[in-house]
């Protein structure tokens, strides 16, 4: 497959994803919010899903996520997963709103680089393969404990997949620290590849994590496709 086939089979996979997102005025919700059913926050299991169904379909192999999971994942988790199209967050236990990218990435076969400088990511994702999984660490999953913007300027190889999920929304220059990560992999990116930007659900008073790296992405080429509690970026090749 060529790389304007890819680019085409990734739009036309795009066509009609439909996620009625919430967006936010503020980083939290509270716990009567979230738990009423009238205020909500989408959970990202569908556009994680759907990236990954894009990224087999074109292909893809190697994913970099920078922002690893932060709990451990239960079989109710991997169920919500599964059959989000047809389930809400109200039916999902509340960890999922982490989105558990980390183990859907390496349950669908993707060399998986997980980067976090928080070493209690590492603890809680081997703790989720231990207690839950019940089984060892894949061999397509490597767990790094350090910064990410360090760690995309050392990476050897090239990227089919982006995924940002660092910094807190709200946290010191979170916006610019995503924006100078894609600027670190720029040049590791591979020909036809895919960016994804986790937290995308606020509003411009508040900001996304792509507040700044939206319009980068554009001013050089990218179309976003899919968009709401996540954004999906795809190059024209």
């Amino acid at each position: 497959m060529t790389d304007k086939e890819k680019f085409k089979e990734a739009l036309k996979m795009c066509y009609g994803f439909k996620e009625n997102t919430i967006f936010l005025k503020k980083n939290r919700l509270t716990a009567e919010e979230r738990n009423s059913g009238v205020v909500f926050r989408n959970f990202p299991a569908p556009w994680i899903k759907k990236t990954c169904e894009i990224l087999k379909k074109v292909e893809g192999k190697t994913v970099v996520e920078i922002g690893s999971s932060r709990s451990e994942i239960t079989k109710r988790c991997v169920h919500y997963f599964e059959d989000c199209e047809n389930l809400t967050p109200l039916d999902a236990p509340p960890c999922c709103e982490d989105g558990h990218a980390t183990y859907f990435f390496e349950m669908n076969g993707f060399d998986t680089h997980t980067v976090d400088i928080d070493s209690r990511c590492k603890v809680e994702i081997e703790k989720g393969y231990k207690h839950h999984l019940k089984r060892p660490i894949p061999e397509n999953l490597k767990i790094y404990t350090e910064d990410g913007i360090e760690f995309l300027k050392n990476f050897e190889g090239k990227i089919d997949l982006l995924y940002l999920d660092g910094w807190d929304v709200g946290t010191n220059n979170y916006k610019e620290k995503h924006l100078e990560a894609f600027k670190a992999a720029q040049d590791k990116l591979s020909e036809f590849h895919i960016i994804s930007v986790d937290d995308t659900d606020f509003i411009e008073t508040v900001g996304g994590k792509d507040g700044l790296l939206y319009p980068y992405l554009i001013d050089n080429g990218y179309v976003r496709v899919i968009w709401g509690r996540q954004t999906i970026f795809l190059k024209i090749v």
